[in-house]
């Protein structure tokens, strides 16, 4: 219930604030400053479509164990020592100028932010629930910050959610209802309050007032990047993902909508992982065929529009990971990268997991910086608008990098 009021207060909030918000061309957006004043969402669409590369940026407490995001899940890290551990998270180090100016280096022209990866930690002043950044030893809003370095760089700012899946979130689902949902455990945490479908919305709410927060409170947002959707394809009669969108459509009406490569259709591009590919075979794998069905569909609806290749500056997991099998991207290889997003007519969005104290690491600033010095001198690669679609309808095999991130 308190999810739920919390919601309540947010909606009847700042609205004279909101309105004026609406108003005001995103400062992102001035360049189409015509087509804006026609259609908010439009005119954002054309600036990411001319956009064509992008930061993505993973990093939070997870970071501190050294071996990437899913650690919680894959050590079985009991729930309250992660929780504990989580809330002495500092990030001393972190720099969000440092980050803007490392994207403006790179000719990058948008920062895509993991605000709140599975694990449930927020890395804002949320009022939603205590376990964010600004209750944290941290005492810091880090949306805020790297909000305001992107303002000041004219960089558009996506804000990654972990909308399918919440670890700590008492309400979330159990492995009953999707294999992932909780870390295997031999017996359910006591903080699990879970028993029932009819309980899936107290996090329903919790989420909704969460993009409530994100979406009023911190200018305009290039777009929402939403994450995974295994278990939203599973379990689609719990994620009333439409729900979401609308709040989304009503506070930013320019922000474009990722879901991977979809949920239901509305979404206003496709971003696929280290391929642009369907990911149904990847979902028949892992989830089974009612799964596969859900992502074939979403696919069908959405495999033209714009399309975004994400993938990553180190050779093993997205967030922070120490091995001596970790290797990290050169220039050349990025270069390689943006020629591929190129033939298939989508943008790059290259991803980095800065050390656990927030600093970016020096392979991934060098290599980028290089980037940057080659296409100021040569441009960006020509985007093959003719025959892309060729290569999204060609079968493409599941990877070893697929299987990685296969949740």
């Amino acid at each position: 219930m308190k999810y739920f009021m919390f919601f309540l207060f947010f909606v009847v909030k700042d609205l004279e604030a909101l309105s004026q918000q609406k108003e005001e061309i995103p400062y992102f957006l001035t360049a189409y400053k015509a087509l804006y004043k026609k259609d908010p969402r439009a005119a954002a669409l054309k600036w990411f479509e001319d956009a064509r590369f992008g930061l993505f940026v993973h990093w939070g407490p997870s970071a501190a164990y050294k071996s990437g995001d899913w650690v919680l899940y894959d050590k079985k890290i009991p729930l309250q020592q992660y929780m504990d551990s989580a809330m002495t998270f500092t990030g001393e180090k972190w720099n969000a100028d440092s980050i803007a100016d490392l994207a403006v280096s790179a000719q990058m022209k948008y920062i895509t932010y993991v605000v709140k990866h599975h694990d449930g930690f927020a890395q804002f002043d949320s009022k939603a629930g205590p376990f964010n950044s600004m209750n944290a030893a941290a005492h810091r809003d880090f949306l805020k910050e790297i909000a305001a370095a992107c303002k000041k760089r004219r960089l558009g700012l996506f804000v990654y959610y972990s909308i399918g899946i919440d670890w700590t979130h008492p309400f979330y689902l159990t492995t009953q209802f999707y294999n992932a949902a909780r870390p295997h455990y031999d017996s359910l945490p006591p903080q699990v309050r879970f028993k029932a479908k009819e309980d899936f919305v107290h996090y329903w709410n919790y989420v909704k007032t969460q993009i409530y927060e994100i979406c009023s409170n911190y200018g305009p947002l290039a777009g929402v990047w939403f994450d995974p959707i295994g278990g939203a394809y599973t379990n689609p009669d719990l994620f009333d993902v439409q729900s979401v969108y609308d709040i989304i459509r009503r506070l930013q009406p320019q922000a474009l909508i990722s879901y991977k490569t979809g949920f239901n259709g509305n979404e206003d591009y496709i971003s696929c992982e280290h391929e642009i590919k369907s990911i149904t075979d990847l979902m028949r794998n892992v989830q089974g065929e009612k799964t596969a069905q859900a992502a074939e569909a979403a696919w069908q609806k959405n495999r033209t529009k714009i399309a975004e290749l994400n993938t990553t500056m180190q050779k093993i997991n997205w967030g922070y990971y120490e091995s001596p099998k970790q290797q990290h991207k050169t220039a050349a290889q990025v270069m390689e990268l943006l020629k591929t997003a190129a033939v298939n007519n989508g943008n790059l969005l290259i991803n980095i997991g800065p050390y656990p104290d927030g600093r970016i690491v020096p392979e991934d600033r060098a290599a980028l910086i290089e980037v940057g010095k080659i296409l100021r001198e040569n441009g960006f690669p020509k985007q093959d608008k003719i025959n892309f679609m060729k290569l999204r309808s060609d079968t493409k095999k599941i990877t070893e990098r697929d299987l990685e991130t296969q949740k």
